[in-house]
């Protein structure tokens, strides 16, 4: 909701990519059509859904005819998380926003949110603003999981890198006569949108921390299932060797990630050994051993598979409703 009595001068696109969550992006685009912006500022939703048919469309049309602001929808048919980001990209030019916002279709903002990150904007001279993303567990994740802590640093703090499931920047990023920047497909199993933001941060463009910009995240029991994590893990050890193999060439890459894969592959396989022997011995930490083991062993597991072009599809399960 925009306060009323002056011109919007800058225009804002509030985009949101989605897969067979219509009940968690049903919420998520509520949120996003009560947020109350300043007077100068005018936002419009869009949603981006990445599938082969329009299953969603329907929840989208329900909120769109209840919202203030106008809701845009299309279709993305390539099922990939990049193809959905790049084609959310092009939705942004072609509606001429000013400045882009993206939230996760599991999240729910909170009423300021949108204020607050181009507040932070403003205060701190910035073309990115990442904000804070609050967990909201269905079910408790296990106790060898690292646990989920807020950035303790200062609003303003500069970074070298952001997410995509919080954030707000510049249009001039993606723009032709600007960065002109984009999604590189390679990541299919994550790290597009870290890449994306280390690019911008290599181009010159200021990203700071926006912890007065806050989103909910719904997490479904089923992300924090033992396996889940695990594959999780695994994905993103992947990404990481692909990432690399730009930044360095294939052949530098192949040579550090095939001995940091051996190595953890070793390393993982003692830990293991280690946690049957404390099994055995009805140690308490036997299990925290185990999954710490498995932990390692996926991120072997990751590293090679990288190295040698295997693609774990951790993005091909739909977690959520």
């Amino acid at each position: 909701m925009t306060a009323t009595g002056a011109t919007p001068r800058l225009r804002v696109g509030m985009l949101v990519c989605t897969a067979r969550r219509p009940d968690m992006l049903r919420a998520c685009l509520a949120s996003l059509a009560r947020q109350v912006l300043p007077a100068d500022v005018g936002a419009e939703i869009c949603v981006i859904e990445n599938d082969s048919e329009p299953a969603s469309r329907s929840v989208v049309d329900e909120v769109a005819r209840s919202s203030l602001l106008p809701v845009h929808y299309a279709l993305e048919t390539r099922r990939g998380i990049p193809f959905a980001r790049n084609r959310s990209l092009t939705e942004a030019l072609a509606h001429g926003y000013d400045w882009i916002a993206l939230i996760d279709d599991d999240e729910v903002a909170e009423p300021d949110w949108l204020a607050m990150h181009l507040a932070t904007a403003q205060a701190h001279a910035a073309e990115v603003t990442y904000g804070w993303v609050r967990k909201r567990f269905e079910r408790p994740a296990p106790d060898w999981w690292p646990p989920e802590v807020m950035r303790p640093d200062p609003e303003g703090t500069i970074l070298p890198r952001a997410s995509t499931n919080n954030v707000a920047f510049s249009a001039r990023l993606i723009r032709p006569d600007g960065s002109g920047l984009s999604y590189n497909p390679v990541f299919l199993n994550g790290y597009e949108d870290l890449d994306f933001f280390e690019r911008a941060h290599a181009k010159g463009h200021r990203i700071v921390w926006a912890p007065r910009a806050v989103v909910t995240e719904d997490v479904p029991a089923s992300r924090v299932a033992p396996e889940r994590l695990i594959a999780l893990v695994r994905a993103s050890a992947e990404a990481h060797v692909q990432a690399d193999i730009l930044k360095t060439g294939y052949a530098r890459a192949a040579v550090k990630y095939l001995v940091k894969g051996l190595r953890r592959l070793v390393g993982g396989a003692v830990l293991l050994t280690l946690a049957r022997l404390q099994q055995l011995a009805g140690s308490r930490r036997a299990e925290h051993r185990y999954y710490k083991a498995r932990l390692r062993l996926a991120r072997a597991s990751g590293n090679l598979q990288g190295v040698f072009g295997h693609r774990p599809d951790y993005y091909g399960t739909i977690d959520g409703r």
